[in-house]
């Protein structure tokens, strides 16, 4: 039980890290088409907004639920308290 445990927590921390990589670029490429400003600027941010944003945002989903997943299963909610 622990090594699915370990297993879920490896691919919850992989999901998470990719999500946030990916919110960053989204953020930057936002950032550019600010800049750019006109039609160029505008394209980038529709560009970005439909070509990398869903998958994004389907993975930061799917990390959720495997952090669900990690607190039904070890039995633990990291952020409560409890006499440890």
């Amino acid at each position: 039980m622990e090594k699915i445990l370990e297993l879920l927590r490896r691919v919850f921390s992989l999901f998470i890290l990719l999500s946030l990589l990916g919110g960053s670029l989204v953020f930057l490429l936002f950032v550019i088409a600010l800049i750019l400003g006109g039609d160029r600027g505008g394209f980038l941010a529709v560009f970005a907004a439909k070509t990398f944003m869903p998958y994004f945002i389907r993975l930061a989903a799917l990390a959720m639920v495997v952090g669900l997943i990690v607190i039904y299963v070890s039995g633990k909610h990291l952020l409560s308290l409890s006499d440890e």
